[in-house]
This record gives C-alpha cells, sequence and structure tokens, in this order.
C-alpha cells in the first residue's frame, strides 16, 4: 500500500478518516518521504502489486500521480498497480482524457496490469458522469474493480444485489464487499 496523499473529496461514513480529517497541507506526503516508500518497494522482489490509495491520490495532479505510477511502473517485478479511488462516484469531471492516456501508458498487457479501484456504495451513485468516466478508463483497456464497504445501510435496504448487477452494466466489475 502506498498513501501519498491522505485526504479525499468526501468523508465516508466507514472510512478512517472520519476521526482523522487534517489540513490539505498535512494531507501532502513529503517528495523524499514518497521516494523512500517507492525506494523500499524497489528492494523487495517479492512485492508485485502496489495499491496507491490515501486519501484519494487521484485528487492529485496528473503530473504528481503521473510520477508516482512511473516511479512503480519502472520496478521490473512490480506487475500490477492499483489505483484506490473514489473519484469517479465524487468528481467525475476528474477522469479527462489526458488522465486517461496518462494511466494508459502504464497499462501494458501481458507485464504489468494497470487497475482502477473505486467504491461505489449505492445504485444512486451511478450517474451518467461516472458512466462516461468508467467508459473512457475502459475504452484505454484498463479494468475498472469495485470495492463495497458493506453496511447496516445498504444491507438493510438490499441495495447490495441489485448494484452488482447496475455496476456490471456500467462496466464496473464488483471486485469485493467487506
Amino acid at each position: 500500500i502506498l498513501k501519498p496523499f491522505d485526504s479525499c473529496p468526501q468523508l465516508c461514513v466507514y472510512c478512517q478518516r472520519n476521526w482523522e480529517v487534517t489540513s490539505l497541507d498535512q494531507a501532502r506526503v513529503r517528495s523524499d518521504a514518497l521516494d523512500k516508500a517507492i525506494d523500499w518497494i524497489r528492494r523487495r522482489a517479492s512485492i508485485t502489486e502496489v495499491l496507491v490509495t490515501g486519501g484519494d491520490p487521484v485528487t492529485l495532479d496528473d503530473r504528481r500521480l503521473g510520477r508516482i505510477i512511473e516511479s512503480l511502473a519502472a520496478i521490473g517485478h512490480v506487475e500490477r498497480i492499483r489505483i484506490g479511488t473514489r473519484v469517479p462516484v465524487t468528481m467525475p469531471c476528474r477522469i479527462t482524457s489526458a488522465f486517461v492516456s496518462m494511466l494508459g501508458r502504464h497499462h501494458v498487457p501481458g507485464r504489468r496490469e494497470l487497475c482502477v479501484v473505486t467504491h461505489v456504495e449505492s445504485p444512486r451513485e451511478l450517474t451518467p458522469d461516472l458512466r462516461d468516466a468508467v467508459t473512457r478508463i475502459r475504452r484505454a483497456g484498463i479494468s475498472v474493480f469495485n470495492q463495497q464497504v458493506f453496511t447496516y445501510y445498504n444491507s438493510r435496504r438490499f441495495e447490495t444485489a441489485f448494484l452488482r448487477r447496475k455496476l456490471r452494466l456500467c462496466g464496473i466489475e464488483p471486485y469485493y464487499t467487506f
């Protein structure tokens, strides 16, 4: 797990950041600390998969996030880079062609998978803007998965089964529930 940014565009009820709210200045991970973490991954050949999460790393600008992904992609033993983000739900306009192109440069079928893992919690979050953002990502050959937090509220309303069906229609693969 690599956490380059410890803030999000939304505070979710299930997230530990609800009691760790920090200012944006405190949320930024210093470049030297990030370089040290990436070097730690580089020196451990047993690490084949890296989850870039946070906070929400997609709230970083393309240049900074691109540098992080490029550094990870340059590590020969890293076969999979997962980007954990809720941005397709909270700020789908952030998923621009330039952003998708930046991700696509590091997705190399047969060599390295780059995928996006989001948190769609309710069918009400499956907006036309989210579907458009996911379509842009998928057209670049990048998979989009969903990890749903199973809460009392969504289980009580029996939304999860319905959500999983609708996710597939939007191009999002239900990944797991936790």
